[in-house]
């Protein structure tokens, strides 16, 4: 029997009986809902030095890009776009070592100011999404449409100022991810390798802190391990060449950093890479 279509109706936000600051905590919750990516919450309402609050600051825990987030109710305003570009500068100034991102999250983009938009795209990196608010058989659905994202950014390196997190945080984000990440664990006490941990919001870092690499919990249930710029150049390309030459899958997103999926293979016929990998990231910390 072919699924049917229910019927549905586009409301405001505000005839929902919702505000901005309810949208802010869906988007905090689950940051997957606006379609970027698996990002993770590092703060909300941020407070900056020129005295106004970014709404959210989101990351990319796999590549490090940070999203500085205006959410607005009806119609974007020229206040609204000052307010985003303002924000995204002073976050790109305080973490230069990052790649930034500046959203702007409105019901209604007009042509006008998606001219204006479009033409500040052409010089940063600024996304503009339309969020539209569905009404289907007394529920709401939320829908993030993404408007304008053209912009092409240089791969930058490494930075240590995501927030703390916890274990039980990873559990109930990426449940199947800690299983393998249990298993890494276990695979280096085997072999008398025991790293420091710091539960990140945007990985588990090895050796206390953000330095030589951190492994990502997937919401997939797959688990990365993203190696930077702490490594010493020449020994990172090497782990890199000696990974993809025993058939290990290397994603490299710059040459300043790299991942491998955290599975069989890696364990398998990438384990003497693996083991050397970590076993030297820890002794750069001693």
């Amino acid at each position: 029997m072919p699924n049917e279509f229910k019927p549905h109706k586009k409301v405001g936000l505000r005839d929902a009986g919702r505000d901005e600051k309810w949208l802010q905590t869906q988007i905090a919750e689950n940051p997957a809902i606006l379609g970027l990516g698996e990002l993770a919450l590092v703060q909300r309402e941020v407070r900056q030095s020129s005295g106004g609050r970014v709404d959210l600051l989101l990351t990319d825990p796999e590549n490090d890009t940070m999203y500085e987030v205006e959410v607005m109710l009806g119609s974007t305003d020229p206040s609204h776009i000052i307010r985003t570009i303002e924000y995204w500068d002073i976050q790109s100034r305080k973490h230069p070592d990052r790649e930034h991102r500046a959203v702007i999250i409105a019901e209604e983009i007009t042509n006008r100011f998606f001219n204006v938009i479009w033409l500040l795209n052409r010089s940063l990196p600024i996304v503009a999404m339309k969020l539209d608010v569905l009404e289907v058989g007394g529920d709401y659905l939320l829908h993030f449409s993404k408007i304008l994202d053209i912009y092409e950014s240089p791969e930058l390196g490494d930075d240590a100022s995501a927030g703390n997190s916890t274990r039980g945080d990873w559990e109930r984000t990426a449940p199947a991810a800690m299983k393998v990440f249990d298993r890494f664990i276990k695979f280096l006490s085997d072999h008398s390798i025991r790293p420091t941990l710091n539960f990140r919001q945007d990985g588990i870092a090895l050796a206390g802190k953000w330095n030589f690499a951190k492994v990502i919990p997937k919401r997939s249930g797959q688990c990365l391990l993203s190696v930077g710029t702490r490594l010493p150049e020449q020994f990172r390309s090497e782990s890199h060449q000696r990974f993809e030459a025993v058939g290990v899958e290397v994603n490299s997103k710059s040459r300043e950093r790299f991942s491998v999926r955290l599975d069989d293979d890696t364990f398998g016929t990438g384990a003497d890479v693996l083991l050397d990998l970590v076993r030297h990231g820890i002794e750069l910390e001693a």
